[in-house]
């Protein structure tokens, strides 16, 4: 997984963000990692099609229903699981080397189970004892990070097949609530992990495949630790979460946003300011770094080169505040449209209107899945969406709505090669993808 923000998951709320102060140090003591536990006889969160026959539920079974007539790419329902009125579970794609499978997260400090693609068996599952967690996979690793604020972070790697325990990493300063923590992993699956280190200053760490340090940097040439990826030799950290683009809370005018780091040694090489606005870093692409600016005059898009010059700059409504890159794509939503772009000069691909209730409450366009390199799994108040990145064309998958409740608006939306699936405010679905 290259470019790209760690997925953050809380077990209480299922939101979570932290401080992560990174003067770091390799320890051997058997105590790191202590507070991870591994599973014995891991539990499925999901029921089997045939079990939810036996236990009927009328929100789960209207949900299944309508996951059953949508249609490619929906086929046949697997699994699912009914609750209420709570987002109780979480499903990410776990993309292996062999097929890779689902990663379930559920509340109250429950463990995070890795379900098998073909069969949605579970087959490891681990319980950290921490409240708050950060994440993110590669095509064979599994890294979880205890935070905590008052006991060091660790840093833990696990084999993504087995669940077996590689190596333990434990930082010297704790972690604190509301801050960003980012990683990447790098082509050689060594792993930067970005953060604030709690007196305003972002650190930077690179571990090698063993866990060993690198390098390591703090800077305060970066905004907030927003996001961290790979530029071609360099890596690029900075930027602040998407939602303060909406709030208003800018940085301070002195000060860059952006800083690029040599991935080799972590020098700084080059740094870019948005003189007093505010900058989301939505990836890279071809190595162009694609930004979503907010400034005193105004909303646009933009990228940088690898030597930190604007390559192009496109003006955007005043609410076009949220962005994702897919594939060479950047797709903007605005109160009144959604729009596409192109990530090598800005140009306009595609435009089609909608209507402030377009999405359910809560949704942003990064969390919305791939389903390939063209097509994008878009959830409305009323339908699921195929979106061709290409055209803007849509196909639509009728979803079951009750007025102005919110039922069966989904939270979440799955894709990986094999599987598919919703998760509503009141249960989940999971069916096998057909072309």
């Amino acid at each position: 997984m290259r470019h790209r923000r760690t997925a953050l998951v809380a077990l209480v709320g299922l939101l979570l963000a932290g401080t992560l102060a990174l003067t770091w140090h390799r320890i051997e003591q058997r105590s790191c990692g202590a507070g991870v536990t591994s599973v014995a006889d891991p539990v499925d969160p999901l029921m089997s099609a045939a079990l939810m026959r036996k236990r009927p539920d009328e929100h789960r079974d209207t949900l299944a229903a309508a996951v059953a007539r949508m249609g490619p790419p929906f086929g046949e329902v697997l699994a699912g699981v009914d609750y209420y009125y709570e987002q109780w579970l979480h499903l990410y794609g776990a993309p292996g080397e062999d097929g890779g499978g689902v990663l379930a997260w559920t509340k109250r400090n429950a463990p995070v189970t890795m379900l098998a693609a073909d069969t949605l068996e579970p087959v490891w599952a681990l319980r950290p004892d921490s409240r708050r967690v950060a994440w993110d996979v590669s095509a064979d690793s599994f890294l979880l990070l205890r935070l905590s604020a008052d006991r060091p972070t660790e840093v833990i790697e696990h084999d993504l097949a087995t669940g077996e325990r590689r190596w333990c990493a434990r930082l010297e300063t704790s972690n604190r609530d509301g801050d960003p923590i980012t990683t990447t992993f790098l082509a050689d699956d060594s792993v930067v992990i970005a953060a604030q280190d709690g007196s305003g200053r972002t650190s930077l760490v690179r571990l090698s495949t063993d866990g060993d340090e690198q390098w390591q940097r703090s800077s305060r040439a970066v905004d907030r630790a927003d996001f961290v990826g790979a530029l071609g030799d360099l890596v690029v950290v900075g930027g602040r979460e998407e939602f303060h683009l909406a709030d208003g809370r800018y940085p301070t005018p002195e000060g860059a946003d952006i800083t690029a780091f040599s991935a080799r040694t972590g020098k700084p090489v080059w740094q870019h300011s948005t003189d007093g606005g505010s900058v989301h870093v939505v990836g890279v692409s071809d190595r162009l770094v694609v930004l979503l600016e907010r400034r005193a005059d105004g909303v646009r898009l933009a990228a940088l080169d690898e030597k930190g010059h604007e390559a192009w700059s496109v003006a955007l409504p005043p609410s076009a505040l949220q962005a994702t890159l897919r594939s060479g794509t950047v797709v903007v939503k605005s109160q009144e449209a959604i729009t596409a772009h192109a990530a090598s000069d800005g140009h306009r691909l595609w435009k089609f209107r909608i209507p402030a209730t377009f999405t359910p409450y809560g949704f942003t366009l990064a969390m919305m899945p791939s389903l390939d390199a063209d097509h994008l799994l878009l959830p409305t108040t009323r339908d699921l969406r195929v979106l061709d990145l290409r055209t803007g064309r849509q196909r639509r998958l009728p979803m079951p709505t009750d007025g102005i409740n919110t039922t069966y608006w989904p939270y979440q939306l799955l894709a990986t090669d094999r599987l598919v699936g919703v998760v509503t405010n009141t249960g989940a679905i999971v069916a096998r993808r057909t072309p």
